[in-house]
């Protein structure tokens, strides 16, 4: 299907909630990133999965159940982020957070929900009439045990928690009260009373914030076109997705509501499992949009975009999505006598009422795929070639100082990733231009003690002479320990790996050898052909989460920016296909896919699946702060000289690389003059000889250290003609 007609079919399970309540002091607020506070009265708004009667073939029997305790069994629901109506809980739930089948807002709250006006509409020609406020009410605040394991599982190796937590659940353009939310959980902690201790209940308490679910009733809904949405199967990195969301929506509905945002699945969570609970999004959404369904190439149900969790100080956000799968299996298992009511009143599926009804859509959008496991083959996956691409890249730990991405070039083992990851020190990189380069390598914790525990193996005689290269004594620090980690289908496999080459050349790689090699190990396929600018790109490294987490690599798309290139006569290593002319040499790319710390050594690879480059970079901002969506890589262009290497073994090759090289140096410190090709203005020559001035001035004041420094100038002094 089309983006526009999976759009088109999602819009009509797509609903904006909106909560009006009394807050004299202008607090309910802090955790939101835009509201509406006039005469005492603060308005806040969400995204939200509409679900009609019948819209569901398998319902969880929970959300059953719950309808049926609130007198609700005849009406229809929406499903969105608990965040929106926490804030306007009584003060004894709101004191006490957690599950609530019986809540209950503060006096005068109100709850709508805003939905398109279906009668009118038409999905071929997207003529929807005015879309429409209807009365709501909260029926439950759920949690979704699964997902929120999987976010504590990404926040529990940041031992910073206690204190100032480097991971909170907001949108980077919330102004968040700092001092009053820890107020706020030392309170909540306490009313607990329980043997709980703080550091194991803060990230818990995170976790769950970021993954419960408020489910709201509201009137039934009469359509002439009810339709039933399917339920995606199984998601893999790389898998396209779409989200339907109202960004900012109280601000204007009739410019936000409904909103479309495409993207991909950039991580599964757990790792090496088969059904995921929580997925890491490549995509662009705005605050406002947490509670928005998710949608698949088929326009079937993934599940739910929730809030954010946002790196401090920074404006980094990693987008979640919990799966319907998840939700489903929690609340499935969930005791539904805690719910009280009449099991009288639960529908029956036999009446019209819960009828499941067909899909009824033009010919133009198809059919939707059937949620069953005998048709997951029709589903969208990944091609193979990705997939190939995505498990070549590994993880690389030095010790317990830091880590990054590698990318397996060969099947003996032979790791490629940057040198600044060994040797930090040779790469400060500063641009006049107030733009600096940022590794996006990142390190480790000094405080986690937990042992990496590498497989302990060796390699055998061949392979070490194929490897083993004369150039090791570039001051790396032998004792440090390097382990490689490999990510299977189901399983993690670490190793301990040695260093073979570090670059003493302007080129920031190195090479590392497993000591032992899995018989199941993944290459990547070189392409040397450089892309061209507009090209899609993928991003694969292990950003933002290390080793403790777990996580396997994470994926983000773009395009590439800009091919940097200079003459082939200016490289100190010509490529052999490169003829001696005036023709481009690539020897930078830049990208709009998203890198964050750890990525460096990842993988830059194009929709075929083939290696294009390797991420080296990140730009950033002269105060420090990165920006993830310019980063830089060396093309494969650059590195023949590495994949030959890796074919014949000749260390020789390899000292080609080590020769200094001051053009592409410049290059690599974004620094103006690294483009001497490029006609330089009239004013140039003024602009040297200023400069070669006060070079002059700078070298005569060095020297002047005493009188007698400033005697002898003097003595050697020009007559002025004044």
């Amino acid at each position: 299907m089309e983006t526009q007609e999976i759009a088109a079919a999602a819009r009509h399970f797509a609903a904006m909630a909106r909560i009006v309540g009394p807050d004299p002091k202008a607090v309910k607020m802090r955790r939101h990133a835009f509201h509406l506070h006039q005469s005492g009265s603060t308005t806040l708004s969400a995204s939200a999965l509409l679900l009609r009667r019948g819209a569901l073939a398998d319902p969880p029997p929970l959300l059953d159940r719950i309808c049926a305790a609130h007198g609700h069994a005849a009406g229809d629901v929406a499903l969105t982020a608990a965040s929106l109506v926490e804030p306007f809980l009584v003060a004894e739930q709101r004191g006490n957070p957690g599950e609530e089948f019986q809540p209950r807002l503060v006096p005068e709250a109100r709850l709508d929900v805003l939905v398109e006006h279906e009668e009118l509409g038409n999905a071929r020609n997207e003529k929807y009439g005015p879309p429409r406020w209807l009365s709501a009410r909260l029926l439950a605040l759920v949690d979704v045990p699964t997902a929120a394991d999987s976010v504590l599982s990404l926040l529990k190796h940041d031992e910073s928690f206690i204190g100032r937590p480097s991971w909170d659940v907001s949108w980077s353009l919330a102004n968040v009260n700092q001092k009053q939310v820890e107020n706020d959980i030392r309170s909540s902690l306490e009313s607990n009373r329980n043997n709980a201790s703080v550091e194991s209940m803060g990230p818990l308490m995170l976790a769950k914030f970021a993954t419960r679910i408020a489910i709201l009733g509201i009137p039934t809904i009469n359509s002439n076109n009810a339709r039933q949405i399917n339920v995606s199967v199984m998601q893999h990195r790389g898998d396209p997705m779409l989200i339907v969301g109202s960004p900012f929506g109280l601000m204007s509905p009739f410019h936000f509501f409904n909103s479309i945002s495409v993207g991909a699945v950039a991580n599964c969570l757990p790792p090496c499992s088969v059904k995921c609970s929580l997925l890491m999004a490549d995509t662009h959404c705005l605050p406002g949009m947490e509670g928005a369904p998710v949608f698949d190439k088929n326009s079937c149900l993934v599940g739910l975009l929730m809030n954010p969790l946002r790196l401090k100080g920074s404006s980094i956000e990693v987008q979640l999505v919990i799966t319907w799968d998840a939700i489903c299996t929690g609340w499935n298992n969930k005791n539904l006598e805690e719910i009280r009511g009449d099991p009288s009143e639960l529908p029956n599926d036999k009446n019209a009422d819960s009828k499941t009804m067909e899909l009824k859509l033009p010919d133009k959008y198809g059919s939707f795929v059937s949620s069953t496991v005998n048709n997951i083959n029709q589903y969208y996956i990944s091609p193979s070639s990705i997939r190939e691409a995505i498990s070549a890249v590994v993880l690389v730990t030095v010790g317990d100082s830091s880590w990054a991405s590698g990318i397996v070039i060969n099947k003996r083992g032979l790791v490629l990733t940057n040198a600044h990851l060994l040797e930090p020190w040779r790469f400060g990189r500063n641009s006049p231009l107030g733009v600096q380069t940022s590794f996006a390598g990142e390190p480790l914790n000094a405080r986690e003690n937990i042992s990496l525990q590498p497989q302990q193996c060796k390699v055998s005689n061949e392979d070490a002479v194929k490897h083993e290269v004369s150039l090791f004594n570039l001051g790396f620090k032998r004792e440090k320990r390097i382990s490689v980690r490999l990510d299977h289908a189901e399983s993690q496999v670490w190793c301990d790996a040695s260093v073979v080459f570090i670059s003493k050349g302007p080129l920031d790689v190195a090479l590392l050898q497993m000591e032992k090699v899995p018989i199941e190990l993944n290459t990547v396929r070189p392409e040397f052909v450089c892309p061209t600018a507009g090209s899609s790109v993928c991003v694969v490294g292990h950003g933002l989460f290390g080793p403790r987490s777990g996580l396997c690599s994470s994926l983000s798309s773009g395009v590439v920016s800009k091919v940097v290139q200079i003459p082939s006569t200016q490289l100190s290593h010509p490529s052999d296909t490169v003829e001696a002319d005036n023709m481009g040499m690539p020897v930078m790319l830049q990208t709009t896919a998203a890198v964050h710390p750890g990525a460096s050594g990842g993988l830059l690879v194009n929709s075929h699946g083939r290696m294009v480059g390797i991420v080296t970079s990140n730009a950033k901002h002269g105060g420090g702060n990165t920006i993830p969506h310019l980063n830089f890589s060396i093309p494969c262009k650059s590195l023949e000289t590495i994949f030959k290497y890796s074919e014949i073994g000749e260390p020789a090759i390899l000292e080609q690389l080590d020769k200094p090289n001051e053009v592409l140096s410049l290059v690599w410190a974004l620094a103006p003059s690294s483009s001497p090709f490029i006609d330089s203005p009239p004013e140039k020559a003024k602009e040297e000889k200023v400069l070669e001035f006060s070079k002059f001035l700078s070298d005569k004041q060095a020297t002047l250290k005493s009188s007698t420094d400033l005697k002898e100038l003097f003595k050697h002094k020009i007559p002025s003609k004044i």
